[in-house]
Parts: C-alpha cells; sequence; structure tokens
C-alpha cells in the first residue's frame, strides 16, 4: 500500500507499492492544532461514515508493514483518494 518513495521517514517498512495504491505520508490536519505527522502517517478517509460525528479511516506508518482501520472524529482532515469511472 506504502509508495516506495523519499518522502516517507525512514525505515518506510515493508514499503512495495504490490497493491498499486502509492500511499504518501501526507499527515493530517487537527482543528487548533495546524498540520502533523507530514513523511511519518498516511490518512485516508473512505465512503462509508461510522456514525453522524465519527467516520471510518485508514491509515498508514512509516515503521509498521500493514494498513490499519479505525474511526475517528469527522472534523480531521485526512487524505481522500479520487478514482476515475470510466
Amino acid at each position: 500500500m506504502k509508495s516506495v518513495s523519499a518522502l516517507w521517514s525512514s525505515p518506510n517498512t515493508d514499503a512495495t507499492n504490490s497493491s498499486g495504491f502509492s500511499g504518501l505520508p501526507g499527515g493530517y490536519r487537527d482543528i487548533g492544532v495546524g498540520f502533523d505527522g507530514i513523511g511519518l502517517y498516511g490518512f485516508w478517509w473512505p465512503s462509508t461514515e461510522y456514525s453522524f460525528e465519527n467516520a471510518w479511516y485508514w491509515r498508514l506508518y512509516y515503521n509498521s508493514p500493514g494498513v490499519n482501520r479505525s474511526s475517528y472524529f469527522k472534523e480531521l482532515g485526512f487524505s481522500v483518494r479520487c478514482l476515475q469511472d470510466y
């Protein structure tokens, strides 16, 4: 899921981009704090909602091999993935 890119902090564990997703470490935006985690984390909102106040998100970490799913307040600024319909 993670891209093989110098944008990720080292060690960029198990970055192979074998899935074709090419995840980059854009970090996130937190209300009142600003941007954080650029180079360390990648967070993405999917199209599914968890509840009225929370949404699911997917995350990648520079030092972890897998992708994780959790939910959090919708006020956070995470990346989105745009897909083109053919």
